[in-house]
């Protein structure tokens, strides 16, 4: 409990400074003050790319670094057989005005060859998507290290690192995928599948979210009581 406590308290320090309008401003260079803890980047490889809106960045210092941010794969040519992007569209009407200022969201191409620039500026306003969601473009090694470090491949069911990682690329048959979401002021990470109900999606993001210092009695955790409102999944009791 005194951990938990400690780690709520920590929260509110992560507090998200940026607005949508001034997310990215190009290609973050390290600075004295501004260096990164690795800790916290150890889940995101701070690889170079560019947004559907033409700013250039690295991945971990310019969109996740002291942010809250959901982060997922999608390729325009999938879209077809495998909507990703409608479904995170769901997740991004719920956030509302959060969007964009508390929680940004990434969808990187899995086909950065394809999938230019100009092709994802032209799906994402086909698509009217708002303000604090970017559409990556990065090089085909920036995107395998994203795939190494968020989906673990190497961990999934056995098998050939390189083979698994290349079964989540643009053109496999896929039956689910992952959203990866975190606080990155913390270094705090999970994810969930793409097809969750929207609704326990931003339930999920909520829970990693800048929230007020406790104050008072501690609340104890544990199974709801019987005949109790809220959601099965409530393990709080007031």
């Amino acid at each position: 409990m005194k951990e938990r406590r400690k780690f709520l308290q920590l929260l509110p320090l992560a507090a998200l400074g940026a607005s949508a309008m001034g997310w990215v401003k190009g290609v973050t260079q390290p600075r004295p003050g501004n260096a990164h803890d690795p800790r916290k980047q150890r889940s995101v490889p701070d690889v170079a790319g560019v947004a559907h809106t033409g700013q250039k960045f690295l991945f971990y210092r310019d969109l996740v670094k002291d942010k809250v941010v959901t982060i997922n794969f999608m390729s325009i040519r999938d879209e077809t057989h495998y909507p990703v992007t409608s479904r995170m569209e769901e997740i991004a009407r719920r956030l509302g005005d959060k969007l964009g200022r508390e929680v940004f969201m990434i969808s990187v191409t899995r086909s950065p060859e394809h999938d230019t620039r100009e092709r994802l500026a032209a799906f994402a306003a086909e698509h009217r998507i708002p303000q604090g969601w970017l559409f990556v473009n990065c090089s085909a090694e920036g995107v395998n290290a994203l795939h190494s470090r968020i989906y673990h491949p190497h961990h999934l069911h056995g098998g050939d690192m390189v083979t698994r990682s290349a079964a989540l690329h643009e053109g496999a048959s896929r039956s689910t995928d992952t959203v990866f979401y975190g606080n990155g002021g913390v270094g705090l990470w999970s994810n969930f599948a793409v097809e969750l109900h929207p609704e326990e999606a931003v339930r999920h993001i909520r829970w990693v979210m800048p929230g007020a210092t406790p104050s008072g009695e501690p609340r104890r955790a544990g199974p709801r009581r019987l005949n109790s409102s809220g959601l099965p999944s409530d393990n709080r009791i007031a």
